[in-house]
């Protein structure tokens, strides 16, 4: 999760993807992390526990890519994390970009911005990318509606995605 600030709202809606993600098809909980945590250390390529991060992640069958959209794109920290990796790096990575941004004239911000940079990294987004307003985020019962609207067709595809790489 891309946001800059601690405890923030885009953390909290990214939970809630993840666990409604989780839930359809393994029913057991999925950590998130919180890059705010690591701050100025993911540029610090010699980082130990950055590396640790970023070769865990790569690993993994699902990531979702969160990050609220600040003037127009994903955020630096974000952006800042994801350099550490080389080309093709996330080969075997089925992704989620999640955007949330305060205006839905951002909502473009996931597929123009941040999905070209998965590409990049080998990550595969079959099941394209959620935006939601940060007005929803910020009122729970809307957003977990609106994360279960976008789930909902996906579903066949997602089991099918975890299945396979399972």
């Amino acid at each position: 999760m891309g946001n800059p600030r601690a405890g923030s709202k885009t953390l909290a809606a990214t939970r809630a993807l993840v666990d409604t993600l989780a839930e359809a098809v393994s029913g057991t909980a999925l950590p998130v992390v919180d890059l705010a945590d690591f701050g100025g250390r993911v540029l610090d390529y010699s980082d130990g526990g950055v590396a640790a991060l970023r070769a865990e992640l790569a690993t993994v069958n699902l990531l979702v890519v969160a990050t609220p959209v600040y003037k127009g794109s994903y955020t630096g920290l974000l952006k800042a994390f994801l350099d550490g990796y080389g080309p093709g790096a996330l080969a075997s990575v089925y992704t989620v970009p999640f955007t949330i941004a305060a205006s839905p004239q951002h909502a473009l911000a996931g597929p123009t911005h941040l999905q070209p940079l998965l590409d990049e990294l080998g990550a595969i987004s079959p099941l394209g990318g959620l935006f939601l307003p940060d007005g929803v985020v910020a009122e729970p019962a809307e957003r977990d509606t609106r994360i279960a609207a976008w789930l909902t067709p996906r579903l066949p595809l997602l089991t099918a995605i975890t299945e396979v790489s399972a």
